[in-house]
């Protein structure tokens, strides 16, 4: 049986020429170690057709939002380390989960595997690259 895990969608206009885009997805990026097994997220950006789709999907409002458990949670707002916990614990799929989460409080963000973190997660992936600038 697969393991459970928390599921965080942020939904963004494009977290690489964005800075409040990238500054959301940094924000998870940076949870540490402990807290990245418990947790699947992506970027969806607006840019592309299945982006519009989850904003549509989760019934967002604004950008950048980051929704956990399809519930919009972090509309605009990017979120201090022990809001982004206290919100996951409450929508954890078991209470082992949510006890874990809860005794990690007092860690921190982890800012030394963010890029490592960004690019499992798809981070500007999915934004349009059939442009070009002509000179």
């Amino acid at each position: 049986m697969a393991e459970e895990k928390i599921h965080i969608d942020v939904l963004t206009l494009d977290s690489v020429q964005c800075a409040a885009c990238g500054y959301m997805m940094e924000s998870i990026a940076a949870l540490p170690g402990d807290v990245q097994e418990m947790i699947e997220y992506t970027e969806w950006s607006i840019k592309n057709k299945d982006g519009v789709g989850k904003f549509l999907e989760l019934k967002g409002k604004v950008l950048p939002t980051i929704c956990i458990e399809k519930d919009l949670v972090f509309e605009s707002i990017i979120p201090q380390y022990e809001e982004l916990i206290d919100e996951m614990a409450k929508r954890a799929p078991s209470d082992t989960m949510r006890e874990r989460l809860v005794s990690l409080r007092e860690h921190g963000f982890e800012f030394d595997k963010i890029q490592e973190n960004l690019k499992k997660a798809g981070s500007g992936q999915s934004t349009r690259t059939d442009s070009t600038v002509e000179q």
